[in-house]
């Protein structure tokens, strides 16, 4: 019979070493993430917001035919319908760059 053999674990500068790496690689995501921009579009296409790939918004735009329906119900959904896609599409990118996460649009 073999010996079973047991993984040799790494050494300590090894595991310092790969934690630099990983930590390194979060930064440069992060910063990738800072830079990008993603957007939300509500379903009926009269409200865009766009956020950095970590959630921070930067602008919301409104299409003026809004103003003629007057229904602040259905801006109101409009607004809520494009920040929940652009969340989704930040987390979408998010992943991509670093593992999966939580996007909280703020």
């Amino acid at each position: 019979m073999h010996p079973e053999s047991k993984p040799i674990p790494p050494s300590f500068q090894e595991f310092m070493a790969n934690a630099q790496r990983l930590e390194d690689q979060m930064r440069v995501a992060q910063t990738e993430l800072e830079k990008a921009i993603v957007t939300g579009r509500s379903q009926d296409a009269t409200v865009v917001v766009m956020a950095n790939g970590l959630g921070k918004v930067q602008a919301v735009r409104v299409d003026p035919r809004v103003y003629e329906q007057r229904d602040a119900a259905s801006l109101q959904a409009a607004i809520m319908e494009a920040i929940q896609a652009a969340a989704a599409n930040a987390g979408k990118l998010a992943t991509e760059k670093m593992g999966p996460v939580e996007i909280n649009l703020h």
